[in-house]
């Protein structure tokens, strides 16, 4: 599977508006980012994104049967 740009651009606005509504409910940025474990599941999540961009194969497996 080839990484296009329209895919990566839909994951990067996805993750975005994903990790967006929780920085808005706790009230701005620097209220959000302030508690270390939302600080490791931003990076988590941000890794976790990527990391589907380059292997997101075993989706095909897992609905298979």
């Amino acid at each position: 599977m080839t990484v296009t740009l329209r895919m990566v651009m839909f994951t990067l606005v996805g993750t975005l508006a994903y990790l967006g509504l929780p920085v808005l409910g706790w009230g701005g940025f620097a209220a959000f980012f302030s508690h270390p474990a939302l600080i490791a599941l931003t990076v988590t999540t941000i890794l976790l994104s990527g990391v589907a961009l380059r292997s997101n194969r075993w989706v095909i497996g897992a609905f298979h049967n």
